[in-house]
């Protein structure tokens, strides 16, 4: 329908769950809007929740038609989300995954002539990845490079003499930088997947915090640097640091930028259960007196632009949604908590309302979105056999594979021969060490 968006949430829990809602949030005019209470209206279709992993799920992403998971069990799990199956595993890691990011090149670039992503020829969705390449980062201190078209290893980051806490890919799609429990920031260049650069994060600056988070501005001139409670700003180009502040004792959980009315902010999520926006300008990234930081007292966080209260625990991650429809664009933000909860907020007003609930009942880690339409159903194999079925005309969805779960199970009474055919191209994904 014309007069709604729809579009899938994938969140992850301490569980081992991978969980697939689809949510439709009706489209009202300012009228209606005022008569309508839109969280009654949205609702919520469950698709999918398995066991993914033998542990808890840390990282997903997803990009094109693939899904992405990593855990603590060291498996990476690719799921074709068009067909709604499983592609296989990853297996070249010797610790538990801590970073999954897919790369996002400016320009499309298509491999496969052949291969449908999902795209939906009446809308766009400017934040839906190209995902040449897949960086996995782990706690055995290496960064892996993974080319999608085949699911081949092109290259091995080594450098950190510790786990990689998180990594972040220049906008254009030619440098990455990672951060390490060593205390080091590492710059690699993706095109010859070699080393570029190294900066040490002063012991006196981080007061012996972890850094666990980095991102880059949207533009890339910047990058930011998120410890337990306090923000480490830099200059891209420089390779400098131009601020650092505290977060006044609240403990970060999630960082990411995002244009919110034509003004660039970062999200940051605490766990008091906030999500913050703070304006990203030069008051917030560049200190006057930088020379000066020395990490014993601190210059405090400006107050929030804007502040929204969701959830009664930590906020553990966030994700944005966006699709341009008839020119119009339209955003929608899900957050996720240790509470079970997944909230979904509307950014299309001047004031940000919640529009829809739902409660999980497990303890959520990581989420991602996707377009409604990504799901082929024509693409999925169907579960019945037509030599022993007769094939009714208007097959409904549940005719066809649901999850890992019930693939499984039908497949456990019926085993068949494997050809060499189909071996050799697992085998191109499942590669053990």
């Amino acid at each position: 329908m014309k007069d709604q968006i729809q579009f899938r949430i994938i969140a992850a829990s301490y569980e081992h769950s991978l969980l697939c809602l689809s949510v439709t949030i009706p489209i009202h005019s300012e009228q209606e809007k005022k008569e309508v209470e839109l969280e009654r209206a949205s609702h919520f279709q469950p698709i999918f929740h398995f066991s993914a992993h033998s542990l808890s799920i840390r990282t997903l992403d997803i990009a094109k038609r693939y899904l992405v998971t990593g855990s603590n069990d060291e498996h990476i799990r690719i799921y074709d989300l068009q067909k709604r199956k499983e592609l296989g595993t990853l297996l070249q890691h010797q610790g538990s995954i801590t970073k999954l990011y897919f790369s996002n090149e400016v320009e499309s670039s298509i491999d496969d002539e052949h291969e449908d992503d999902g795209k939906d020829t009446e809308s766009t969705f400017p934040l839906h990845k190209k995902g040449k390449w897949l960086l996995s980062a782990s706690e055995d201190g290496t960064i892996m490079i993974w080319r999608t078209k085949d699911w081949e290893k092109f290259g091995i980051l080594k450098g950190h003499r510790g786990s990689v806490e998180d990594l972040a890919i220049h906008p254009t799609g030619r440098i990455a930088i990672s951060v390490g429990s060593d205390a080091t920031i590492r710059l690699w260049n993706l095109m010859t997947a070699k080393k570029a650069g190294l900066l040490k994060i002063k012991g006196a600056l981080s007061r012996g915090q972890l850094a666990s988070f980095i991102k880059f501005s949207l533009t890339g001139d910047h990058f930011v640097i998120g410890f337990r409670d306090r923000l480490m700003f830099y200059d891209t180009r420089k390779s400098e640091m131009t601020n650092l502040l505290s977060t006044n004792r609240k403990v970060i959980m999630a960082i990411d930028f995002f244009t919110f009315k034509n003004v660039e902010y970062i999200i940051i999520a605490f766990n008091d259960g906030s999500l913050n926006f703070y304006e990203f300008t030069e008051t917030l990234f560049k200190s006057k007196k930088v020379s000066e930081i020395d990490g014993s007292t601190l210059e405090q966080l400006p107050e929030p632009t804007i502040q929204l209260q969701g959830h009664a625990s930590r906020v553990k991650d966030f994700s944005i949604f966006e699709e341009i429809r008839g020119g119009i664009l339209y955003a929608y933000m899900v957050s996720i908590s240790s509470d079970g909860k997944i909230v979904v907020w509307d950014l299309n007003n001047d004031k940000i309302d919640q529009v829809a609930v739902y409660s999980t009942g497990e303890r959520l880690n990581v989420v991602g979105t996707i377009q409604e339409s990504i799901e082929k159903t024509n693409t999925m194999k169907p579960i019945y056999n037509p030599d022993d079925v007769d094939v009714k005309e208007g097959a409904t969805d549940s005719e066809f594979e649901s999850d890992g779960e019930s693939l499984a199970h039908l497949l456990k009474g019926r085993k068949k021969k494997i050809s060499n055919k189909k071996k050799k191209k697992w085998l191109k994904v499942e590669v053990e060490k």
